[in-house]
């Protein structure tokens, strides 16, 4: 099993640095039309990578869950252990969630012009997925030392 939690590391590396870099890129480029160039550029193959990953990192994950047997914690408040997991499976569904439509409106929307609705549900994903993927490390780092 140790193998399937290097790939699971490997997997929320790779996500959680991505997704940290076009975050960062996002907040530093101010100029629009450098901001259209990076993102139409880099933009489709990144959204192919990361989904990748995260269905990687949600596969290794589900994998652990049943090796540590921790499905059977959810929802459970006996344990300090249960409610990071608890946390932990709300997030991930959260980020999962956030993921897709902004993916979705990333895909359908590139080279062209966002309505308001569109940029500030992209927008507000990125930015929730930035907060989840830092949320969901600190509570798989909490999960970890108390396995």
């Amino acid at each position: 099993m140790p193998w399937i939690l290097y790939i699971h590391i490997l997997a929320a590396c790779a996500w959680i640095g991505g997704s940290i870099v076009l975050f960062g890129l996002g907040v530093f480029l101010k100029d629009k039309s450098t901001q259209d160039a990076v993102y139409g550029a880099i933009g489709p193959f990144y959204g192919y990578f990361e989904t990748v990953w995260l269905v990687i990192l949600i596969a290794t994950g589900i994998l652990l869950g049943e090796h540590y047997e921790l499905f059977s914690l959810i929802g459970n408040d006996d344990s300090e252990l249960a409610t990071y997991f608890t946390a932990k499976i709300v997030m991930v569904s959260m980020l999962s969630l956030a993921t897709f439509v902004h993916l979705y409106i990333a895909f359908s929307t590139h080279k062209k012009t966002r309505s308001l609705r569109q940029k500030l549900l992209s927008r507000g994903g990125s930015l929730a997925i930035f907060i989840l993927n830092l949320s969901i490390l600190w509570a798989a780092m909490n999960i970890r030392t108390l396995l």
